[in-house]
């Protein structure tokens, strides 16, 4: 269940106070959005928050008002914080308290590490591109 899903009519109650009652619901549910990640990321008044969250979607609808814009769910970026965070922990011999830590195969600790590794070696070498005629 996502945060705003969550988020109780108290919890939203000093954002609710600022909204025209005209304000446009999509509009509405970014800055509720915004409120909540405002409220849980930097907890202290509520009140600037509301403030905060409001300007902000006041911004993105000047910015992009009357644009349909395609939002991302984002899972290959939250993916690659996780691979990420993996290979900042990794150091040879802790493959499978990785795993267990993250939830994820042995094989898929292995897996990102070659990953890197290839990656690593390519941008050490770069590539060697080969012309199939030209041999």
């Amino acid at each position: 269940m996502s945060r705003l899903a969550r988020a109780t009519a108290d919890e939203l109650a000093p954002l609710t106070a600022l909204l025209d009652p005209a304000y446009p619901d999509a509009l509405a549910r970014i800055a509720e959005c915004l409120y909540l990640s405002l409220c849980d990321q930097a907890p202290g008044d509520a009140q600037a928050h509301a403030r905060l969250a409001l300007v902000l979607s006041e911004g993105l609808r000047a910015e992009f008002g009357g644009a349909q814009i395609y939002l991302p769910k984002g899972q290959g970026f939250e993916l690659s914080e996780r691979d990420r965070q993996i290979l900042a922990r990794f150091n040879g011999r802790n493959l499978r308290q990785l795993a267990h830590d993250f939830g994820v195969s042995d094989r898929y600790i292995y897996d990102i590490v070659a990953r890197r590794t290839k990656e690593e070696i390519e941008r050490r070498q770069g590539k060697l591109e080969l012309d199939e005629g030209g041999l």
